[in-house]
């Protein structure tokens, strides 16, 4: 079997014997152009608009009121704790349940009083873009006669000659 691969491979390089090259002269050159579209800042168009905006209201911080948010607060939390536990651990439940209600809605209602919300007009521009499509020579196309085809190569620059590589099969 070994015999047999090395003899098929000396006749494979026997049937290519002769690689030759030669220079043609270019007869043409064609230029290859591509589009490319730029993005480009051409105007802006600005608008008044109105924004709210949250601020700490001036005046003095009233933390000690109780206001009806908060006895609803400690009725919840007492119905709540009533929820929780039997005997003295009910009554216990009820008693956190109603002073933590109360604190939450107290709480809750300082930090909401104590906000405005303010209103003022400010200037937005927003940019307006226009798309320019423009031309730009990527390469050429060089190409050449030979043996009656014509035959192209594509460069970043144009040549002069085209180099032509042929083989010759011996069968």
């Amino acid at each position: 079997m070994k015999k047999r691969n090395y003899l098929f491979l000396t006749s494979i390089i026997f049937l290519t014997s002769t690689v030759y090259a030669e220079k043609i002269e270019v007869t043409e050159h064609i230029p290859i152009v591509k589009p490319f579209t730029k993005k480009i800042k051409v105007d802006e168009r600005c608008f008044d608009t109105t924004i709210e905006t949250v601020v700490e209201c001036k005046g003095s911080k009233d933390t000690n009121s109780i206001g009806i948010d908060t006895v609803i607060g400690s009725v919840v939390g007492v119905a709540l704790g009533n929820q929780i536990g039997k005997g003295n651990g009910n009554d216990i439940a009820k008693i956190v349940g109603g002073v933590s209600g109360a604190y939450i809605a107290n709480k809750n209602r300082n930090n909401n009083d104590n906000l405005c919300k303010n209103y003022k007009t400010i200037t937005k521009c927003e940019p307006i873009y226009e798309y320019i499509t423009e031309s730009k020579n990527v390469g050429y196309r060089n190409c050449a006669n030979y043996n009656g085809k014509k035959i192209c190569k594509e460069t970043i620059e144009p040549i002069n000659y085209l180099e032509i590589s042929t083989k010759i099969y011996v069968h």
